[in-house]
């Protein structure tokens, strides 16, 4: 009895974490940004302070011939060590990206205790600019990063593109990676352009538009929780702005071409013109979006296409059930030309509160 009271004591006192990190000894990293510095790799950090009973948020920079060396070298130049276990997003410079991304990133899939779940965008630009935000903008980059790319991801301009899910996809050979590409605008405040193209672990140099990128995303099915897109009807002299309600989309792959063949059900959320109860005026709207949207879809595939880039991981069916098509060489080279015909049916399931 006594030997089994023991125990349970010394149950209760040695009990902890195997990789428990006191707060006091490290200092929590929100926003890291990667970029090429000649032949050095440089970081980055974004970090909370206190003084006066306040928040603020500074900076510390390092560089090494690696992520995680610069990341050491940046560790010595703060009171406690850069923790990346909170990190929520990093930002990589396109320079850095053309080269090959993989190499930056593995110390991140490395250690359990770094975060997965983390947003990862490319930048254009120098790095220093994204984390000296101007006055206009009126909050800290810890706060400002996660919700840009969290509103992109709400709104379908971009897929929710982790570190995580960017590491499966550049374990593949058969898709191309795509991420969230940030400019500055004439402000200096950072937005979301669209997406950079990736051929194999390397940036393209090539991006697709914010339209562009929504069409992409339509393609991929892969909606956020609201998707728009408003066309100029020349012919009727006025603006339709359609929300994409749903999308079922079939894909069929030959040893000669790909045919991609979606029916796509939309709200019309504006039509000044309106008429839309009138059969034949619903007829006519349906007919013109599923040309415009056609025409979009073939623009993307143009695009990614020209960068060598199949976002749409054509390759793994092509992998998984066309050996021979798969077997003609590098796919990237083989998307590049590949014919790829596309055909859309928009059906129209809401108009007007008053129809």
């Amino acid at each position: 009895m006594k030997k089994g009271l023991l125990i349970i004591i010394m149950m209760l006192l040695l009990g902890g974490c195997w990789d428990e990190a006191q707060y006091k000894d490290v200092t929590i990293v929100p926003v890291m940004g990667i970029e090429k510095d000649g032949e050095e790799i440089k970081t980055i950090f974004s970090f909370p302070t206190f003084e006066n009973g306040m928040i603020n948020y500074s900076t510390s920079e390092g560089k090494g011939f690696s992520t995680w060396n610069a990341r050491y070298d940046a560790n010595q130049r703060t009171m406690e060590a850069l923790n990346l276990a909170h990190l929520e997003v990093l930002l990589v410079s396109d320079n850095l990206a053309k080269k090959d991304i993989y190499e930056p990133l593995d110390m991140f899939f490395r250690t359990p205790k770094n975060r997965i779940t983390s947003y990862i965008a490319i930048i254009e630009g120098d790095m220093e600019q994204y984390f000296n935000l101007p006055e206009d903008v009126n909050t800290d980059v810890a706060d400002f990063y996660p919700e840009l790319l969290h509103t992109a991801v709400l709104y379908t301009f971009v897929a929710e593109n982790t570190l995580g899910e960017t590491a499966k996809i550049l374990r593949e050979e058969s898709m191309d990676l795509s991420l969230p590409y940030m400019t500055l605008n004439e402000k200096g405040i950072p937005t979301v352009e669209g997406i950079a193209l990736f051929s194999n672990y390397k940036f393209t140099g090539k991006t697709l538009r914010k339209e562009e990128s929504i069409a992409a995303n339509i393609m991929k099915d892969n909606l956020g929780k609201h998707t728009y897109l408003t066309y100029k009807w020349r012919q009727k002299e006025s603006p339709i702005t359609i929300e994409i309600i749903s999308v079922h989309r079939k894909i069929k792959i030959t040893h000669d071409k790909i045919d991609l063949n979606y029916v796509i059900d939309i709200g019309v959320d504006e039509f000044p013109k309106n008429g839309l109860y009138k059969n034949d005026m619903r007829r006519e709207t349906e007919n013109f979006l599923s040309d415009e949207m056609k025409r979009d879809f073939n623009k993307v595939i143009q695009k990614t296409q020209e960068a060598k880039s199949d976002i749409f991981g054509f390759g793994r069916r092509v992998h998984a059930f066309h050996s021979e098509l798969w077997e003609r060489g590098d796919w990237q080279e083989t998307y590049a030309t590949f014919p790829i015909e596309v055909d859309v049916k928009v059906r129209m399931k809401r108009t007007n509160i008053l129809d």
